[in-house]
């Protein structure tokens, strides 16, 4: 388990963040949470003063604020695991959770927030924030420089109020309101598409990947599934808006289904749309949906079939670290004989990692931009 020792405002803390690798690179902080924190301490305000935490993707910020009455809302149930995690290896109290499906509420002193990657992410949040800034809440923004430009200011804007990005400090920023908090409610944050070549409509939350189409990755997946045996019990991890569990279903109506993301959104959507579009088939009330990091916390009986579009980025950084977590956590969770079913650009090279992983891998269909593989569970794991 890698770990790393941030020298904060609020003292030095020792935080790692998820998935584990033995040689990370990567920090559980960056340099927009360090300006963040150091610019909080300057204001030298009561231990009583009420924070909400906005897009704390490792913890470090609820964890370096411990003292006070923190509350992270976040669309990551990593951000969750870690905060938790991380406060208690600094033995601090770990902040109150809200997903992101649910809009806080009550009364507070200050907002921290960092921007998300997702734009309907970043619109949804600034519009719920409006509210509780209407109410008298204190907000500060902040993100690295490269990520603030002139789109993000007009989406602060249109959904909540005039930004105004500081000077940079260690190439982050922060942004503070300049003007009058707008007074419209909250819109709805779904968008509906209708998939007319495969007779399904997915209603998709905010953050959701690829919620303006399908994306190519899944189509040729779906595709793919006549190839595969039948199976009796189902995980669509990494699960987006749920398309491939719920045409896994109706390819094979007497499996068990369970849907796993790391977005509550997604999981949200997931299950919305898995009861809209298989109506009398059994998934339809039976399936079961996790916010869960990859397969962490799964302790039910294993599958004879997982299917995988896995993401090759983590917020802004790309990589296969959460890809190999996946593929690790299902050669875990596979019966003797059960599949892995992966979907990828061919640039990736997954079939390396699961040949490694499983001593086997073949393609069971492509095009010019992916694969898709299949890989058999044997014997025990190589990785």
């Amino acid at each position: 388990m890698e770990t790393r020792v941030f020298n904060s405002a609020y003292g030095e803390l020792t935080l790692f963040r998820r998935p584990f690798r033995p040689r990370e690179t990567l920090q559980a902080w960056d340099a927009a949470d360090d300006y963040l924190l150091h610019y909080f301490a300057e204001l030298n305000l009561a231990d009583s003063t009420r924070i909400l935490i906005v897009n704390d993707s490792f913890g470090s910020l609820s964890t370096a604020l411990a003292q006070y009455s923190c509350t992270l809302w976040a669309d990551s149930a990593i951000s969750e695991l870690c905060s938790a995690e991380n406060a208690e290896r600094n033995k601090r109290p770990a902040p109150q959770f809200i997903p992101a499906t649910a809009p806080p509420t009550g009364k507070f002193d200050v907002i921290l927030y960092r921007l998300p990657k997702s734009r309907s992410l970043l619109n949804y949040q600034l519009q719920c924030l409006a509210t509780l800034c209407r109410d008298g809440a204190q907000f500060i923004g902040a993100a690295m420089a490269r990520h603030i430009d002139q789109n993000i200011v007009s989406a602060f804007a249109k959904n909540i109020a005039t930004a105004k990005p500081s000077l940079a400090r260690k190439k982050a920023r922060l942004i503070h309101l300049d003007g009058e908090i707008i007074s419209e409610s909250p819109q709805s944050d779904t968008k509906t598409i209708s998939l007319v070549d495969h007779n399904i409509v997915l209603a998709n939350r905010a953050n959701v990947f690829s919620r303006d189409k399908l994306d190519l990755g899944s189509r040729i997946m779906i595709a793919s599934l006549p190839v595969l045996d039948t199976p009796t019990h189902i995980a669509d991890l990494g699960c987006g808006n749920g398309v491939l569990g719920i045409s896994a279903a109706r390819q094979w109506p007497g499996a068990q289904l369970h849907f796993f993301d790391d977005s509550f959104l997604a999981v949200d959507s997931a299950e919305h749309n898995v009861r809209q579009n298989l109506g009398d088939l059994a998934a339809a009330s039976s399936s079961q949906f996790s916010a869960s990091d990859c397969l962490h916390a799964y302790r039910g009986d294993d599958f004879d079939l997982i299917l995988c579009n896995p993401p090759f980025h983590q917020d802004h950084h790309v990589g296969d670290q959460i890809a190999r977590q996946m593929f690790r956590d299902s050669h875990k969770h596979l019966t003797e004989g059960g599949v892995l079913c992966v979907v990828g650009n061919r640039h990736l090279g997954y079939h390396v990692l699961l040949k490694k992983l499983f001593g086997n891998c073949e393609t069971i269909n492509s095009d010019s931009k992916f694969v898709v593989l299949r890989a058999r569970k044997t014997s025990p794991s190589n990785g």
